[in-house]
């Protein structure tokens, strides 16, 4: 009877976990993209009628370090390179930094020398850090950072403030957006693998990329809808679902964008079609869109590698299209073609809609992962107090007294163990089974056949703890409803009634049984659900 018990208790539990399962897979996946740019020459050249600007080299440069004030006592150190011996009124660039930490020393000193070179004035200031965490981001905020550096520059010597621009890269283009709209008088602007859609669209797109290279199990590329969805209130990130649409609208001055075709996090057609509609949107026609065989950073080879060099001609791209656009070259005064470069092939498309299914809380699902694996712990600790106070009533025991024998039926006791157990284990083998698929997804390591052969093990746990806990309501069943036909066979109903409601000492089942008992089913049950939410038993 226990047994088929088992069996109809487990058919149960694996549709209502397949049930709950789907309710929370969002309605929406990462699909294939397929509306793909053609570009009309592999040449990344950028030249316009009747202008010829300096070329890299032309100038001897200028160094020098300062520091910008933003606000209050906060300041930030700065480097400024210039050409020496440039005309009056010449181009200036404003360079902002991606994620990450960001030194003027560090970043940007190969491509902001470069731009000197060509005639171009550059600031490339400190990113500031006091109000930037991987869990808070302020790009408003930043952006009027920015805005003090871009004062600045626009006042420094032999620089025309109306022709003075910006280049970001990665998340600093999100911020750049931001500047662009306060800012609508910039002469121009260089975005460089933009993510263009919100951090949460993006992260959908990027996680999908990269499992797909890593060759992750579908299974675990089915979870990223599911994940990708959740909101971050109060848990953050709080720039999850920064407002890029709204901000990409005040592109209304001469656009650059630059991607690298090896870049396989970025949207790197998809992003260009938006940005290149939001500014057509604006009034602004003058988009030029350059293609490079390059990676995230513009630059050739592993991004794990230490000085990399730029993509070929990169540089003299940036400074000839610069030169350009502040000498006044219109969307129709270009020789060159305005998209080319090397072919783009972006595999997947960032969602443009991210709504949650059934779990929409990310703090509800963290909550729950650490509330059980609380339980499972209080469990064990509370087993063995159990454990302890049984083994000193019977030392207390003499022959003519009469012990309280609460203790738990063996087959029960069992029972427990083992789906807190499962649930210890099966919880935290998975939530390693993920950092293990994460780390292999930002390395881009290809380890396909270990992360099948996890995943395989970690649905074998799955399944074995739902049939221990089938089990274990099937033996709660049978040793403690009095009508039970296992009880049934061995006592009265009256006898079996009495030992159930007894209160006296004389039963098996104390209060201490009670809170253990408890504990242990909440977190076998609370193991089923997030097993059932990761897809587990679909």
């Amino acid at each position: 009877m226990t047994f088929a018990a088992t069996i109809v208790i487990a058919l149960v539990l694996t549709a209502l976990l397949c049930a709950f399962g789907m309710a929370c897979t969002p309605r929406w996946q990462v699909e294939p993209f397929t509306n793909h740019i053609a570009v009309k020459t592999s040449s990344t050249d950028i030249r316009a009628n009747g202008i010829t600007t300096p070329q890299e080299g032309h100038y001897r440069t200028k160094e020098t370090h300062i520091t910008v004030r933003l606000g209050g006592v906060k300041s930030v150190n700065a480097i400024v390179r210039e050409p020496i011996g440039a005309s009056e009124g010449h181009a200036a660039c404003l360079f902002m930094h991606g994620s990450g930490t960001g030194k003027s020393s560090e970043a940007y000193g190969d491509i902001a020398r470069a731009m000197a070179t060509a005639g171009i004035t550059t600031l490339v200031p400190d990113k500031r850090l006091d109000n930037y965490s991987m869990l808070s981001r302020d790009y408003v905020s930043s952006a009027n950072d920015y805005a003090k550096s871009l004062r600045v520059l626009r006042s420094w010597p032999g620089v025309d403030a109306a022709k003075t621009g910006i280049y970001a890269e990665s998340e600093g283009t999100w911020i750049a957006t931001v500047l662009t709209h306060g800012h609508p008088d910039l002469a121009f602007a260089i975005l460089t693998s933009s993510p263009v859609v919100s951090g949460r669209q993006q992260m959908a797109m990027a996680a999908t990329s990269c499992l797909k290279a890593t060759g992750a199990p579908d299974a675990i590329i089915h979870i990223i809808p599911k994940l990708t969805s959740l909101s971050v209130d109060n848990v953050g990130p709080n720039y999850a679902d920064f407002d890029a649409a709204y901000y990409r609208r005040s592109l209304t001055m001469p656009l650059l964008i630059n991607y690298g075709t090896q870049d396989t996090a970025m949207p790197i057609e998809q992003g260009a079609r938006l940005l290149t509609r939001a500014a057509n949107a604006a009034g602004n026609h003058n988009v030029t869109l350059r293609y490079y065989n390059a990676n995230h950073q513009m630059r050739t080879g592993s991004l794990s590698a230490p000085n990399l060099p730029l993509a070929s001609h990169y540089t003299h791209d940036l400074e000839d299209w610069v030169n350009a656009v502040t000498a006044g070259t219109g969307v129709g005064g270009w020789k060159t073609p305005m998209i080319a470069g090397s072919r783009p092939h972006q595999r997947f498309a960032a969602p443009l809609s991210t709504n949650a299914g059934l779990v929409s809380s990310l703090g509800l699902l963290a909550s729950a992962i650490m509330l059980c694996l609380a339980c499972c712990a209080v469990a064990f600790a509370g087993g063995i107090v159990l454990l302890i106070a049984h083994m000193a009533r019977t030392h207390r025991h003499t022959p003519n007294s009469h012990p309280h024998n609460y203790r738990f039926p063996t087959p029960l006791r069992i029972a427990l163990i083992l789906n807190v157990a499962l649930a210890a284990v099966t919880t935290c083998v998975f939530l390693a089974y993920l950092v293990v698929v994460v780390q292999d997804a930002i390395t881009l390591t290809n380890n396909s056949a270990m992360l099948a052969r996890g995943w395989r093990g970690v649905v074998a746990l799955s399944w074995l703890e739902l049939i221990a806990f089938a089990w274990l309501i099937a033996q709660y069943i049978a040793m403690r409803i009095p009508w039970s036909p296992c009880v049934r066979a061995k006592h009265s109903r009256a006898d079996v009634r009495a030992a159930f409601f007894r209160r006296d000492g004389e039963g098996t089942w104390g209060g201490g049984h009670t809170a253990v008992f408890t504990v242990s089913m909440l977190a076998a049950a609370l193991s089923l659900l997030l097993l059932a939410f990761w897809g587990l038993f679909s």
